[in-house]
Formats: structure tokens, sequence, C-alpha cells
């Protein structure tokens, strides 16, 4: 049987790696398969493409990535803090250019909790801090910590043409619960935010500052829009 060998590696590959159109290359990292285009490197198989991750102890993450219009954007954070502490803190998110200036824009949310039946809602427009209402909601006794689940996708939007974003859209969902009990409450957010300019840079506090270690993991993905 003959074989054909790609080019390979443990990182995603970019245009510089590859030279040709069509040219292949294995990341044995990921176990990807990935193709050089006209004018970028796309993933063979499946729908999303792991772009960026990180995961270390911290109570935020801050990370520059050039966000392109031809794609749309899952963003999936995991925080969590560990001990007796209670939470009170709500996540916020800066939406930013690649030279970290915060960019304005709108947001909303509306959450419930396992504790109450009261169905609330916060919203600001033009403002540079976006904000999720998902500060733990007290209920059984606090012994392993508390942790935040954020999923969201991040789309652009046009104006005067198809090449025109000037707003992005972000719009998702978080979790809040505790870390090591099966008796924990759940607090649960829908949120859209709004950014207007450049998107290139994002800043993500989810407000768990509270307990040692902090950690927090933030993973991208990326489907192409067309």
């Amino acid at each position: 049987m003959s074989i054909i060998r790609v080019k390979r590696g443990s990182s995603t590959p970019t245009t510089s790696n590859l030279s040709y159109l069509g040219e292949l290359a294995f990341d044995y990292g990921s176990e990807t398969l990935y193709a050089r285009g006209i004018s970028s490197v796309v993933k063979i198989g499946g729908a999303l493409e792991q772009v960026y991750f990180y995961q270390g102890y911290s109570y935020y993450h801050s990370l520059t990535y050039p966000f392109d219009p031809d794609y749309i954007y899952k963003i999936h954070v995991i925080a969590s803090t560990q001990g007796t502490s209670v939470d009170t803190s709500d996540t916020y998110i800066y939406y930013r250019t690649s030279a970290q200036s915060s960019l304005y824009g709108s947001y909303i949310n509306h959450h419930l909790n396992t504790e109450d039946t009261v169905h609330d809602k916060r919203s600001s427009i033009n403002t540079t801090a976006k904000y999720i209402e998902d500060s733990y909601v007290s209920g059984s006794t606090i012994t392993s910590g508390i942790t935040k689940v954020i999923d969201f996708e991040i789309s652009p939007t046009f104006k005067a043409s198809y090449v025109d974003t000037q707003v992005w859209v972000a719009y998702g969902k978080s979790m809040t619960t505790l870390s090591g009990q099966g008796d924990g409450s759940i607090k649960m957010v829908d949120f859209v935010h709004t950014t207007y300019g450049d998107l290139g840079a994002l800043y993500i506090n989810p407000g768990m500052s509270v307990g040692s270690p902090d950690s927090i993991s933030v993973t991208i993905y990326r489907m192409r829009r067309k």
C-alpha cells in the first residue's frame, strides 16, 4: 500500500506554512486536517473549528483574536472558585479592538433561578461594560466553591453591504451553580450584547475573585458563514 504524507505539526497551520492552493497539513495536537485555500487555511470536515484555547488560574482572562466577519464564532467559558465564600458578583465582558480599546454597545439579560419565582431583567445602552447578571443565588451551604458556564455566539451584522460590518451581536446563556455539590441552586441567564466597531479582543471577568485558586477556561470555535 502506498504512503501519502502531508505536512504535520502540533498546532493549527497558517498560510505561511502552506505554499500551494490545496496543500494539506495535519495538526496531530488536535487530530485535525487542514487545507490551504485562496486566502486562508480551512479545516477539513466538521462545522466548528477550534481557533483559540486558554485555561489557567485567574479570576479573569484577556485575549486578542482577529474576529473575521466571514465567520460566526462560538465562545465557551468555564469559571470556578474554590472555598466557602458566597459570590455576589455578575460577569462582565469588554469587547475591544486589537489595540485593547473598549468598544461601545448595549446589553440586555433576563434571569431566573431555583430559589424563588422572580423573573427579572437588566439592560443598558451605549456602554463599554456588557453585563451578564449571573451572580450566585444562595441556597445550600457552600462547601466546595461556585462555578459558572457561559456559552455564547458572536455574529457579524451588515450595514450598507455584505462586507460592511459595523456591529457585532453576541447572544447566549450563562449558568451558575456549585462546583462540587449535588444540592446547589441554579441561576440561568439569557443575554444579548451588541458592540460597535472592529472587534479584535475580549476581556472576560466572571466576577468570582472570592476563593483560592480561581480558575478559568476559554475556548473559541468558528464556523464559516459563506
